[in-house]
């Protein structure tokens, strides 16, 4: 179903205030190819007794069984509505809902249905105010409709955000000392150890204080370990995985977008391969069956001999996290396919493989620090030596690299075989990769786990940034509006995430009972409004943003400008799927309603 404004203001950008998305009913409508289908479902209504809900177990399944119910209750008002919950596509899940089944979690619905309605009418005002404010910066046969979301937005801020701080960035000079000394190994053919010792101070940016303890240091000439720390330590196996840390760590180790791994992730899914890919928890429900799981994947020829060996006894529980959104397990592997190719296979690999990690042990180390004095000065080194690889056996994403030392004592001394001062300048910030850009949206809570692959790819599709390499930069036209808006004087700038978290915390409470959709709805919309209204008596900075800043060839050497079109209500589809904020969404893989009964068929340093 999609959320739609009542009468012809949903499509009529000329002849309504803009002024009244705000306040114009609005309404659910099928259209599409969705027609039949919904009268597919009205049609088999009429002979069941119950209907059975079996979409995906989240906020947004939750949301589109509550418009299947709406919708056959409007042909049998009295029937039964059951809810299915599973996490996996497997037999013992799907019958274990079906004879466990629930009623709809309404609150769920309410949050999903107050979030389509603030997305739809708070991107179609934004949409149709700067698109039809700005028409006249492209050319009259090719001006794009300039999509605003309160998701996509700061998510462009990210991005802009980074790159100012790379482009105004100024580097500055900085001295250091380094120091390094060589100790021969046991017999003569052998080469030496070097210690490389860092500077306690790291660096200063007055060169000459850092030449007279250069000189200090110089003069002395003899250095003297004041302390030795001996310890073993470990490296930390990995926690169960979340819908948002497998697209962090899967776009860094694998090369994917987050959008390609999540459609690749749904597609195993609904294969039966691995659990619901949509999870906020990061913890095994204790009694959680890890045996058979691991015992599915001994055959595989490149971890099933790490899989055996945790049957043998290498096991160890996994890491207890601190998030359980109470509907599904973490990502894990739920059967072993040897066909799998491409990079079906490298997503699949991935999750095996951190899920096998997680049920090994923590890596060993054994630690060595050294302190050494030169009159008031102090260096250090460390030395790693691996002791027990463990998990990082068969999580081959991890790594942890040794770094051999001699033997110190406290109280030797040695002269150091180089002791130098060295001139350095602080380097910029890199650019957004997506797993930064990721992590900041978890991090300022923009979009949902289930949401935030979609928000980023939005904002490219949308000609806002483009990616060259791993790395996210702004087009003009993205520039420009953040800038502008940024100026405009708002107490939270509609680029940044603050109003945004606000909203999904008004959204959790209505899940958790302390809050009304009504309350949510018109809270939101109130602030919303409110910046809208300053938004039109101060346009005209965002207008001399566009002059200073917008470059259309420019753009169109990336790809962009003028290339998006839509001449729908400015939020492109909002209020359906996962309610994001100005893109249409499609029934998610295993989403299924089915009816049962009666003839069922800046500047910076030290960087």
């Amino acid at each position: 179903m999609e959320l739609t404004f009542d009468g012809p203001i949903n499509k009529d950008w000329n002849n309504y205030a803009i002024d009244d998305l705000f306040h114009t009913p609005v309404t659910k409508t099928i259209s599409g190819y969705h027609v039949p289908i919904a009268d597919n479902i009205k049609q088999q209504v009429r002979r069941a007794d119950v209907l059975f809900i079996w979409t995906d177990c989240d906020r947004e399944g939750e949301a589109i069984g509550g418009d299947v119910a709406d919708l056959c209750r409007h042909v049998k008002p009295n029937i039964q509505v059951w809810r299915a919950h599973f996490s996996s596509m497997q037999p013992a899940a799907i019958h274990r809902a079906a004879q466990n089944h629930v009623p709809l979690d309404m609150k769920q619905v309410e949050a999903v249905r107050a979030r389509s309605e603030l997305d739809l009418r708070i991107g179609a005002a934004f949409t149709r105010l700067q698109t039809i404010q700005l028409r006249s910066h492209f050319d009259p046969a090719d001006r794009p409709v300039l999509s605003y979301g309160s998701c996509q937005f700061p998510t462009l801020g990210f991005v802009v955000d980074r790159y100012q701080l790379v482009e105004n960035f100024i580097p500055e000079d900085f001295w250091k000392i380094t120091m390094t000394h060589e100790q021969q190994r046991e017999g003569s053919d052998n080469q030496p150890i070097k210690t490389t010792f860092n500077w306690r101070r790291k660096h200063l940016f007055d060169q000459w204080d850092c030449f007279i303890l250069f000189e200090i240091c110089y003069n002395v000439k003899i250095a003297t370990v004041t302390k030795v720390q001996s310890k073993q330590t470990s490296k930390w196996k990995p926690l169960p995985l979340t819908t948002v840390e497998m697209q962090k760590v899967a776009c860094r180790v694998l090369g994917l977008s987050g959008s390609h791994i999540m459609t690749i992730a749904e597609d195993l899914y609904t294969r039966g391969l691995i659990s619901y890919p949509r999870t906020e928890t990061d913890q095994f429900e204790r009694g959680f069956d890890f045996m058979t799981l691991i015992g599915h994947q001994t055959q595989d020829r490149n971890w099933g001999e790490y899989a055996q060996m945790l049957r043998d006894g290498e096991f160890e529980q996994p890491r207890f996290g601190t998030n359980n959104d109470k509907a599904h397990p973490p990502i894990h592997p739920t059967a072993y396919d040897v066909t799998l190719t491409g990079d079906h296979k490298r997503v699949y690999e991935f999750i095996v493989r951190r899920f096998l990690g997680c049920c090994w042990k923590n890596a060993i180390g054994h630690e060595t620090t050294v302190e050494v004095k030169m009159d008031t000065e102090f260096f250090d080194a460390k030395g790693l030596v691996i002791l027990e690889k463990n998990y990082l056996e068969v999580y081959t994403y991890d790594k942890w690299s040794g770094n051999e030392i001699p033997e110190f004592h406290e109280g030797d001394q040695f002269v150091p075989d180089s002791l130098n001062m060295e001139a350095g300048k602080t380097t910029a910030p890199k650019f957004l990769t997506e797993s930064d850009l990721i992590g900041l949206m978890e991090k300022n809570e923009i979009g949902t786990d289930a949401t935030i692959a979609e928000h980023i790819q939005k904002v490219i599709d949308r000609k806002y940034v483009y990616k060259e390499g791993t790395y996210f930069k702004p087009l003009t036209l993205g520039t420009a509006l953040v800038l502008g808006y940024n100026q405009v004087g708002l107490e939270a700038s509609l680029s940044k995430p603050q109003l945004r978290r606000s909203m999904e915390a008004d959204l959790k409470e209505i899940c958790n009972g302390n809050k009304t959709f009504e309350q949510v709805r018109r809270n939101s919309l109130a602030q919303y409004r409110e910046m809208f209204d300053i938004l039109k008596v101060n346009f005209s900075r965002i207008e001399q943003s566009m002059r200073t800043n917008f470059n259309m060839q420019d753009d169109r050497s990336h790809g962009g400008s003028g290339t998006s079109r839509n001449h729908g209500n400015g939020n492109r589809g909002a209020g359906r799927g996962r309610g994001t904020d100005s893109a249409p969404t499609r029934g998610r893989g295993g989403t299924r309603a089915r009816a049962r009964g009666r003839g069922r068929g800046q500047r910076g340093r030290g960087t």
